[in-house]
């Protein structure tokens, strides 16, 4: 889901996987096993990706957080919704912390990302 992501925000941003390579300090074999989901993007990669693409740092986060619990969730649904209930005792206010946000203008669209590019 994150690499998907990526990668489309990426391409239509005009850069190229040369480029965010090297923005990453990575080799451009590592940026494109990573765009392409054979390998994992960690928390800090992602972070510094979503800066480079002008993206909501909280917005890739979730895609971060939700391949991770796609994965989790593939090999033994049961213990992933166990852990959760885990999770759920141990927080006092559960319902504040899972509770959708309501839709706010900090998650810019691409179009918007797009216009300031060209104001610049």
């Amino acid at each position: 889901m994150l690499s998907q992501t990526i990668r489309k925000t990426r391409m239509y941003s005009g850069i190229t996987q040369v480029e965010m390579a090297k923005m990453l300090f990575m080799s451009e074999t590592k940026y494109c096993r990573k765009e392409n989901g054979r390998a994992k993007i960690s928390r800090q990669e992602a972070v510094k990706m979503a800066k480079i693409l002008e993206l909501n740092e909280n917005a890739i986060l979730k895609y971060w957080m939700a391949d991770h619990l796609y994965e989790l969730m593939k090999d033994d649904k049961e213990l992933v919704y166990e852990a959760l209930k885990i999770v759920e005792s141990n927080f006092d206010n559960f319902e504040e912390c899972v509770k959708m946000p309501s839709k706010n203008n900090s998650y810019s669209t691409l179009e918007e990302r797009l216009k300031r590019r060209k104001k610049k």
